[in-house]
C-alpha cells in the first residue's frame, strides 16, 4: 500500500513535466505558477446531511475566507473560517405527535479548518487550470440548543475533504477564481428525551435509532482570490 501511493504522488507530480515533452514553451498548455500565497474571499451554499429527527442545522448559503500558502511542490497548506446561516427545528418531545409541531429558529453554524492541498498539475497551470483536492480536520460551532430536550450542537470536531479548480491568470495576474466542494464530516448526538414515549404512547424516534451519528455539511462555494508573495 506505501509502495502505491508512493507511486500515485509520484506520478501525479511528474504529469506537468512529463506533459510538456513534444512543446516548445511558447507553445505549451503548462504555465508557472507565479505566487505562493492566496487570499481568497467565497459564497455559496451548503448541502446539509439528514438526520432522522430533524432537528439538526440545515442546508443555508455560506460565506467565508480561505487562507492558502505553497509548502513545498504541489503541496499547499490551507486555512478557513467560514460561516453558515442556517436554521433548524425545535419540537417538544413530550407531547403527542399530533401537538409536536416545529418551530424553525435561527442556528448559524461556523467553521474553521486546517487542510493539506495538493495542486494536480503541481507549481504550473494547465490552460491556466488548476485542479485541487484537500484533506483536514476542523472543528464546527453552533449556539443551537434546546433546554426543554436537552439537544445540542455544540463544538463537534470535523474531518475535512474537498477539492476545487482554480482559474489562474497568465504573466503577473493577482487576481484568480476557483471553485470548491468542500465536506465537513461530523458527529452529533441526540438525548434520550427523544426516544421517551409521550401520553400517546408516541416518540420522536424509534429505539432502533442511533443515539450517536456521523452527518456532513457539503460546501460548494465560487471564490475570488487576491495572489501575492513569490
Amino acid at each position: 500500500m506505501k509502495a502505491l501511493l508512493c507511486g500515485i504522488v509520484a506520478l501525479v507530480v511528474g504529469l506537468p513535466a512529463a506533459a510538456q515533452v513534444g512543446h516548445a514553451p511558447a507553445t505549451s498548455p503548462y504555465s508557472d505558477l507565479e505566487h505562493k500565497q492566496e487570499l481568497t474571499l467565497f459564497g455559496g451554499y451548503v448541502k446539509a446531511g439528514h438526520d432522522a429527527a430533524g432537528v439538526a442545522p440545515q442546508s443555508a448559503p455560506t460565506v467565508g475566507v480561505r487562507y492558502e500558502i505553497t509548502l513545498a511542490g504541489p503541496l499547499a497548506l490551507s486555512s478557513e473560517l467560514a460561516a453558515t446561516n442556517s436554521k433548524r427545528d425545535v419540537i417538544d418531545p413530550s407531547k403527542p405527535l399530533a401537538q409536536r409541531i416545529p418551530r424553525s429558529e435561527d442556528a448559524t453554524v461556523y467553521s474553521a479548518d486546517l487542510a493539506l492541498a495538493m495542486n494536480l498539475t503541481g507549481r504550473k497551470s494547465w490552460h491556466h487550470l488548476v485542479p485541487q483536492v484537500r484533506g483536514g480536520v476542523g472543528v464546527l460551532r453552533s449556539a443551537a440548543k434546546d433546554d426543554s430536550s436537552g439537544f445540542h450542537v455544540g463544538t463537534p470536531f470535523a474531518f475535512i475533504l474537498g477539492g476545487g479548480v482554480k482559474l489562474v491568470p497568465g504573466g503577473s495576474g493577482r487576481i484568480q477564481l476557483r471553485a470548491d466542494l468542500t465536506d465537513r464530516i461530523f458527529k452529533l448526538s441526540y438525548p434520550d428525551t427523544y426516544y421517551r414515549l409521550a401520553s400517546d404512547n408516541t416518540a420522536v424516534l424509534d429505539q432502533s435509532t442511533s443515539k450517536s451519528f456521523y452527518t456532513h455539511h457539503a460546501a460548494f462555494t465560487l471564490g475570488v482570490s487576491y495572489l501575492f508573495g513569490r
